[in-house]
């Protein structure tokens, strides 16, 4: 025992000199676990806030992108995104004179259906060139000496259309197709400007849901060459919205409420004359489509006139829709 004992102390006299330095290397120790410690507490913080302001910033980001991203119309059931055409078409019993061949095609862009609507004697619509529309015209001024008297020497007139600024003013042509008046004047002479005509599967009185009328988009404005302006100018239509047919039997007005570029065989031209299955589908084709909101919006029970135009583009054409307000 006393041998262990004295081993001991022998130990701690040869090891008393490095207790100082043992001790300060505990507290060297001590003070960096602190620091980790607190480090690491801190870290954890910076971390934290670093994780929400990067979450912040992201949402930001995607919110103001959002802002900033155009509206994408959606379509309505039976109507499609480009407005091309439709699955089918079903006013085969008003063509009277005309046969058409049906075939549909996929628009790989946009995943829709469109419909090739060819037609072995005469369209449903006019197909007007744009080497007619750069012609020159001048409108006939036979508003002066009265309707009635007009159509006493123009069998095929129907009436006369006439904006309340003069912006337009022609008589109204109606043959058996629609490829006379694209190609001759209101007296029957071959003109490239042609006239402003119904189509011939429209009513003469304007009693149709929607009743068609073409004209030729000229450059200098004559004919539905200034129809033009409304698209170049949307505010042009605030005191330009108005104009009159008027027949022998009277004047009736108009108000627009609706203007946008179509596909030439689009199936508006398909409701037309005494096809009005599809009058619902056309006015919400009209709604989700136009380039400008009215406020307008017309009923299966109203009666339209739609107004038609070629464009510089082959395949497209302008298209003016407006409804009856009054006698």
């Amino acid at each position: 025992m006393q041998n262990l004992l004295g081993k001991i102390k022998a130990f701690n006299n040869k090891h008393r000199n490095v207790a100082p330095f043992l001790i300060w290397i505990e507290i060297v120790l001590i003070v960096l676990a602190s620091i980790i410690k607190n480090v690491c507490r801190h870290y954890k913080i910076l971390l934290a806030g670093a994780i929400v302001l990067l979450v912040i910033g992201i949402s930001a980001k995607y919110l103001t992108a959002a802002k900033k991203m155009p509206s994408v119309e959606t379509p309505i059931s039976g109507v499609t995104v480009e407005d091309e055409a439709v699955a089918e078409i079903s006013n085969a019993a008003a063509m009277s004179e005309a046969s058409y061949a049906y075939s549909q095609i996929a628009d790989v862009q946009d995943a829709d259906i469109a419909t090739t609507l060819e037609s072995s004697d005469d369209l449903a619509h006019v197909e007007i060139t744009e080497a007619a529309a750069t012609a020159e015209s001048s409108e006939p001024a036979y508003v002066d000496s009265g309707i009635s008297q007009f159509m006493e020497t123009h069998p095929e007139a129907v009436g006369w259309i006439r904006f309340e600024d003069d912006l337009i003013s022609s008589p109204l042509m109606q043959a058996d197709d629609n490829s006379k008046y694209a190609l001759k004047d209101a007296d029957g002479n071959d003109s490239a400007a042609g006239a402003i005509f119904l189509d011939y599967r429209s009513s003469a009185d304007f009693s149709d849901s929607n009743t068609i009328i073409y004209g030729h988009n000229m450059r200098d404005r004559s004919m539905f060459g200034a129809l033009k302006i409304y698209k170049e100018n949307l505010e042009f239509l605030d005191e330009h919205k108005y104009f009159q047919i008027i027949t022998p039997e009277g004047s009736s007005r108009y108000m627009i409420f609706a203007f946008m570029d179509v596909p030439k065989n689009s199936y508006i031209y398909d409701v037309c004359g005494d096809n009005i299955s599809r009058m619902r589908e056309f006015l919400d084709t009209i709604e989700y489509k136009t380039y400008i909101d009215t406020g307008i919006e017309p009923t299966v029970d109203d009666k339209i006139i739609t107004l038609s135009t070629c464009t510089q583009k082959d395949d497209l054409f302008f298209v003016m829709f407006a409804v009856k307000v009054d006698e």
